[in-house]
């Protein structure tokens, strides 16, 4: 889908001068909260010895040039006490084309955290609300910021969330992919398939236990998550064969919300475990009498047909003795 003409980003102009550094400010919309002072230190040391390499990237604003791309090389030049800055000057930017420019710059170089790229996204967002009346779909935001549809998915999903959880994802506590698994294989098909259990704790209280047990150490990967599913999947098939539309695995469910000390991994091996295994096999064994036939229908001798038939018969004699 194309971007509507009134959000696309006005062209850029640019030329290459040797600014004092005085007259440049950082952006106070870059998403770059954090600057460890080990990259300074080490950014710093190769420019007092080869200098600035590449130029930074700035717009006028008055007297001024506010920074789009090279806030620590800025800074390494202000420690080192440089009085010029090699910059590359482009047009003026609204807030809107601002962020728009520092996400195809910086993205592309050298990724945003999460939660950054996702309060920036925040801002574009309600920019181009308010310019164009509309809140832009995800096509847009992709053409726009690079950004693939299914990453923009992910930063709007944790911009739904409580501050509290975003600041653990901001902090390194729990990882956005962590929220965004749960949210696909724990809120979403319990509320689509088993609704009851659901509208007992509310989305929020869901998330809020799985979010205690991944402090606590219970649930300690983003993995385990999508072993929930087949455990929602499972109830549903069951419910459909009770009267009362209620299934065992309902209970599980619920311990799974409301008892701090059950793992994923004992929820599953206790109940669905088997038949998962069960259907995987199920399909590989379908699988294989395909191939079977397959390569009986390609046979050009007799030799060759004889080889298949008896690679079938070892695996039915090995099988059986299996199943004795």
């Amino acid at each position: 889908m194309s971007v509507p003409d009134a959000v696309v980003a006005t062209p850029i102009f640019t030329s290459l001068q040797e600014l004092d550094v005085e007259r440049v400010r950082p952006n106070d919309q870059n998403p770059r909260l954090i600057f460890p002072p080990e990259e300074i230190e080490k950014l710093a040391e190769s420019i007092e010895n080869e200098g600035i390499l590449v130029p930074i990237v700035v717009y006028p604003d008055g007297e001024e040039f506010v920074l789009i791309d090279g806030e620590r090389r800025f800074r390494c030049a202000k420690i080192l006490g440089l009085k010029k800055v090699p910059a590359v000057v482009t047009s003026p930017k609204s807030p809107r084309e601002n962020l728009v420019q520092m996400f195809n710059i910086h993205l592309i170089r050298e990724p945003w955290k999460d939660m950054p790229t996702a309060w920036a996204l925040g801002r574009l967002i309600d920019d181009i609300k308010a310019e164009t009346g509309r809140e832009p779909n995800d096509g847009d935001l992709s053409n726009l910021t690079g950004l693939s549809r299914e990453r923009i998915s992910r930063y709007r999903h944790a911009l739904t969330l409580s501050e509290e959880y975003q600041g653990y994802i901001n902090d390194g506590t729990i990882p956005l992919n962590w929220f965004w698994e749960l949210k696909r294989n724990v809120i979403e098909p319990m509320v689509r398939q088993r609704p009851k259990v659901a509208e007992e704790f509310g989305e929020e209280g869901i998330t809020e236990a799985f979010v205690g047990k991944r402090l606590d150490g219970v649930i300690t990967d983003t993995v385990s998550l999508r072993d929930v599913r087949p455990i929602i999947n499972f109830a549903a098939k069951d419910a459909d064969t009770s009267e009362d539309q209620e299934s065992v695995l309902d209970g599980t469910l619920r311990d799974l919300i409301t008892d701090p000390n059950q793992t994923i991994e004992d929820a599953y091996q206790d109940s669905v475990q088997i038949m998962v295994e069960a259907d995987k096999l199920e399909r590989r064994t379908g699988n294989m009498v395909t191939s079977f036939q397959r390569l009986l229908t390609r046979v050009r001798t007799d030799d060759e047909r004889e080889h298949v038939v008896s690679i079938g018969k070892a695996f039915i004699e090995r099988l059986k003795q299996v199943l004795r």
